[in-house]
């Protein structure tokens, strides 16, 4: 969110800064602040480069003429406007917002007050899709040996193809399949098992220094590399704090960030499942699968807090156990989750899924084409990607991704160019290049 701060003289304009330099790192940066301060004279050229006007006390009578001004050039424009304290009262309420303002402070206003207004205003932009805001999808399993990390991987492979910036977190802690799949392993966890004992704030700076880059696209959040971490991460309850911390910071810098738990319940998950646009249950076509979803979801659907961001994949799907819909009339008296939940279409059994752990590619790209379709299908369906026809021309399952295999280029198995032209050297430990995030130059 673009800040222009107007004022009399560059003093004034400092003190009317000061009241953002109060707010907490975190404030800021889930905001994603980016602040200038001008006069009187240059503030017209930069007004399109603005979401919130801020017009400060110095500028006494002149502010509604600004204001009125600014209004007229871009009218979505949000104008702030501060007043001192003396001039505070209806005649200045009704003069600011005859001009479009939408909030007057008197100079003696708390920072919090200030901070409240840009929350609600930011919260405005998120519902119109002004906000840089990425999807949520949290990946998870009523039981194990569905393909859940699989289908995680692949995602963030279609991910990548299209251009989207991608999180991958695995919090596997146990196993860490998805790490392992991806040859994934480095120092970077080390920055995780900060953030968990406290020895290091999670901010911006800090979550690019646990980040491990697989492609120019995508890139890989691990576990705490300690145990005593990753089961305070995932079992104690100050890890719901820093699970939602992790998801906000990740929903402005990346445009999708899909995490795998693992299949495990506990208070982190609860709070991603509840902060997450979708919650993604992965299950398989048999007896055994049926019944441990009933089982799963008496306990998910309290932690999510409803069914209708709950979606389910059935992998893989041989159409010779269950067929979906006998599943979902199975469930249905029981759970009443109705039409959308099963609205993806079921992965085929794919012979090629158990072979792309440690391949340096996934079952997205391994996979037979009517895979590599039902993928797709799935990331559109989840609003992840968005294919018009000029990303269709390049897959829709009928070819190879365009990607090349992204992963053979950060293990030097496949010379060429990643998807934005840059070579990918070869790197120990699954280190790929590293890349700038979202948001910064």
């Amino acid at each position: 969110m673009k800040l222009l701060i107007v004022d009399s003289t560059a003093e004034a304009q400092a003190f009317c800064a000061k009241r953002i330099e109060a707010f907490n790192q975190s404030d800021m940066e889930m905001l994603d602040l980016k602040v200038k301060l001008v006069g009187e004279r240059e503030y017209a050229d930069r007004l399109n480069e603005a979401d919130v006007l801020v017009l400060g006390s110095g500028l006494g009578e002149r502010a509604t003429a600004i204001a009125r001004h600014g209004m007229s050039v871009v009218p979505w424009l949000h104008i702030i406007m501060f007043v001192s304290d003396e001039a505070y009262g209806g005649g200045a309420f009704r003069a600011a917002h005859a001009v479009g303002v939408r909030k007057v402070f008197p100079d003696s206003a708390s920072p919090l007050d200030f901070l409240q207004e840009l929350v609600a205003i930011h919260a405005e932009f998120r519902r119109e899709g002004r906000a840089r805001e990425g999807k949520v999808v949290v990946v998870t399993h009523a039981k194990g040996g569905v393909g859940a990390t699989s289908i995680a991987a692949a995602l963030g492979e279609v991910c990548s193809v299209f251009h989207r910036r991608t999180m991958l977190w695995d919090l596997d802690v146990e196993t860490r399949d998805l790490s392992r799949s991806l040859t994934v392993n480095g120092v970077e966890a080390k920055v995780v098992s900060a953030w968990v004992n406290g020895s290091r704030e999670i901010s911006r700076e800090s979550l690019k220094d646990a980040l491990i880059p697989i492609s120019s696209d995508v890139s890989v959040l691990m576990p705490p590399d300690r145990m005593a971490e990753s089961m305070d991460l995932v079992c104690h309850t100050d890890g719901m704090t820093i699970a939602q911390r992790i998801v906000e910071l990740s929903r402005v810098l990346f445009d999708v960030v899909v995490i795998d738990t693992g299949g495990r319940l506990g208070p982190a998950t609860g709070a991603l499942m509840r902060a997450a646009d979708t919650v993604l249950i992965v299950i398989d076509d048999t007896i055994l699968g049926l019944t441990a979803v009933d089982l799963y979801l008496t306990f998910v659907k309290t932690l999510v807090g409803g069914v209708d961001r709950i979606v389910f994949l059935v992998n893989p799907y041989s159409g010779a156990l269950l067929g979906v819909s006998q599943i979902a009339a199975e469930l249905e008296p029981a759970h009443n989750l109705g039409e959308m939940p099963w609205r993806l279409p079921p992965v085929p059994n794919d012979p090629k899924a158990q072979t792309w752990p440690g391949s340096g590619r996934t079952l997205y790209s391994m996979g037979q084409k009517s895979t590599r379709a039902v993928l797709e299908k799935v990331a559109r369906e989840l609003s992840l990607v968005d294919m018009g026809p000029r990303d269709q021309a390049g897959t829709n399952g009928t070819d190879l991704p365009t990607s090349g295999g992204w992963l053979n280029k950060l293990l030097g198995k496949a010379p060429g160019k990643t998807a934005h032209g840059q070579g990918a050297p070869g790197a120990p430990a699954g280190r790929g290049r590293e890349v700038p995030l979202l948001g910064e130059k």
